[in-house]
């Protein structure tokens, strides 16, 4: 009898595994991305830049925003700055398409989250870079 009770374990936790693999979905689509916009188009500064503090009194710039990294405080560049009525329609935007998600079945989410963390993991050198 003490020969029988570690097969039955090991047979167990085969079934399980089983079980388990049963639930992960064999084919997963894929997207694709154009990255052209995140690879080094010169407005990068060197790979030692910290965050610059301007002078007081220095004219503010409105038509750009300085991006850092907020772990390092590292310069990465500047983005554009949206107006008032850009800001509205992003929302709008925004808006629109949370009703579109919210009316999404399980199903639906779920093989997008999928897709989505295929994605990241197959993109990650870009992602952290």
């Amino acid at each position: 009898m003490v020969f029988w009770w570690p097969i039955l374990v090991i047979v167990f936790a085969l079934a399980i595994c089983r079980f388990l693999l049963m639930l992960i979905p064999p084919n997963v689509s894929s997207i694709d991305v154009d990255v052209s916009d995140v690879l080094d188009d010169g407005s990068q500064t060197k790979e030692e830049s910290y965050i610059y503090i301007p002078r007081r009194g220095k004219a503010v710039q409105l038509d750009r925003v300085q991006c850092y990294e907020p772990a390092t405080m590292k310069y990465l560049g500047f983005f554009p700055a949206l107006t008032t009525d850009e800001v509205k329609e992003h929302v709008a935007h925004a808006r629109k398409a949370q009703k579109v998600w919210g009316t999404s079945s399980f199903k639906q989410r779920r093989q997008f989250l999928r897709i989505l963390l295929k994605y990241i993991v197959e993109h990650q050198h870009l992602i952290c870079e």
